[in-house]
């Protein structure tokens, strides 16, 4: 269903990425690149377009939340959908994150079946918007 989507997982812990690549590839995802942080996330997409940009709240050098406004503030990248992951389940960092316009959220440790649900309904409904 998703062989051709590109999608982008950005987090500075290598096992969490293997996690979601691994939830990714059981989807179908073929195309899948790796940054450990914003900066190499915004690196990657200079050369590359993206589908859908999975990335963690907390990272060294730029978080999440500076990588999602610094994509939001360019034209090339600010239709690139976004979905926030965070071990932080707390209702005012998760409002902070909407305010900013992130309407995405899988708060860790979550399940193959919520992580299913969440990747369909992103990519679906962005398919739904190109068609």
């Amino acid at each position: 269903m998703f062989s051709n989507s590109s999608i982008l997982i950005v987090d500075d812990d290598p096992f969490a990425r293997g996690i979601i690549k691994h939830h990714l590839n059981r989807l179908g995802v073929r195309y899948i690149s790796e940054a450990g942080d914003g900066t190499q996330a915004i690196e990657t997409l200079r050369t590359a377009r993206m589908d859908l940009v999975i990335a963690d709240r907390y990272m060294p050098k730029m978080n999440g939340l500076e990588l999602f406004c610094h994509l939001q503030a360019n034209p090339n990248t600010q239709d690139i959908p976004f979905i926030m992951i965070t071990m932080e389940d707390c209702e005012i960092k998760i409002k902070d994150a909407q305010e900013l316009g992130i309407k995405h959220y899988l708060v860790k440790p979550f399940g193959a079946d919520m992580f299913d649900s969440k990747i369909k309904q992103v990519l679906l409904s962005t398919q739904e918007n190109i068609a």
